[in-house]
């Protein structure tokens, strides 16, 4: 389930509570002509819970994959279930506007790029393995020596079986280890940054203008944050404030907060309006976010383009080159 989706449910759950139907009626009306069956899954299952006398936030505890520990503790501290949710529902879709933005333009622009990326793997697996050995004894045959590139070409196609499963045990490393290191992507290292901050910034926000403490503002950040990068962090910063540190000192020891969030701390916490200042920067960002989304995107295409044209040149020149050195000798 995307995470459009978990906010959609929740705003439809607000909508409904809101005419004072009750919570098993909303999730069953929720479920009728629902497009996503892992929505009407998870309706249905909060359903049933509630029908064996557990609440809603109890159901919702057990999901904690959708709905983080911190806006479970607001649905049982609220005094309106649906005036709650409703400012739930508002939060979450603050955060679904750059995360969703990127990752579906993304996906539409570098599908394409994917696909030639497996091609040429599976193509380049293909020559390694069918047609390099062949060229090479017809080659050996007449007898001259090949070009370096040819040379370099059948010594890799010894090692073709260590290459191919060293790259698909790196494939796999990296996609468990993608949410530590797509920070560091020469790409868009720096726009997930970005995304991660507005929703570290947003849930700050969000929690002190609901009256929280800035401990537990923080806390709710790490576990909205889900990275275990800045989770690190933000669960540090808390135990520093919990000591007595100042937010602003506590900022500056670690380097992921920029120069802006350090000095909306200072100001915030005099003011009092720590939450506003808060949102004020998430709204920055976000419209940094936004603006670099296309140039990162067509930059990261031509590199791909790049990439794949470099990979083929070597292969037709280091195929067809003792071809037609042979051809000029005879």
């Amino acid at each position: 389930m995307t995470n459009v989706e978990i906010s959609q449910f929740i705003s439809e759950l607000a909508l409904l509570l809101e005419s004072d139907i009750s919570c098993r009626d909303a999730l069953q009306i929720i479920q009728q002509e629902q497009e996503s069956f892992l929505i009407r899954r998870l309706s249905a299952g909060i359903q049933t819970d509630i029908e064996k006398g557990l609440s809603l936030a109890d159901s919702l505890a057990r999901h904690p994959r959708y709905f983080e520990p911190f806006i479970v503790d607001m649905l049982r501290k609220g005094e309106s279930l649906s005036t709650t949710l409703a400012k739930i529902a508002d939060y979450r879709e603050s955060l679904d506007i750059t995360e969703d933005d990127l990752t579906n333009k993304i996906a539409l622009s570098s599908i394409y790029f994917f696909a030639m990326i497996f091609i040429v793997f599976l193509m380049t697996s293909v020559i390694f393995i069918y047609v390099v050995p062949v060229f090479s004894d017809m080659f050996a045959a007449f007898g001259s020596d090949l070009p370096v590139m040819t040379l370099l070409l059948v010594k890799m196609a010894d090692f073709v079986w260590l290459f191919i499963g060293v790259f698909l045990i790196l494939s796999a490393l990296l996609w468990i280890k993608r949410r530590s290191i797509i920070f560091y992507l020469p790409l868009f290292g720096k726009i997930y940054h970005k995304i991660t901050l507005v929703r570290l910034l947003r849930t700050c926000a969000f929690a002190l203008s609901n009256q929280v403490s800035l401990v537990k503002a923080f806390e709710a950040a790490a576990q909205a944050v889900k990275n275990p990068i800045y989770g690190k962090r933000l669960e540090q910063v808390t135990k520093d404030i919990s000591s007595g540190t100042p937010l602003s000192d506590a900022l500056k020891k670690q380097s992921i907060f920029p120069e802006k969030v350090i000095h909306a701390a200072i100001v915030g916490t005099q003011s009092n309006s720590l939450d506003k200042l808060l949102n004020k920067i998430a709204d920055i960002y976000t419209k940094k976010i936004l603006q670099s989304i296309e140039p990162t995107i067509k930059i990261y295409t031509l590199a791909i383009t790049i990439f794949i044209g470099i990979i083929v040149g070597f292969l037709v020149i280091s195929l067809y080159s003792p071809i037609f050195m042979i051809g000029s000798v005879m």
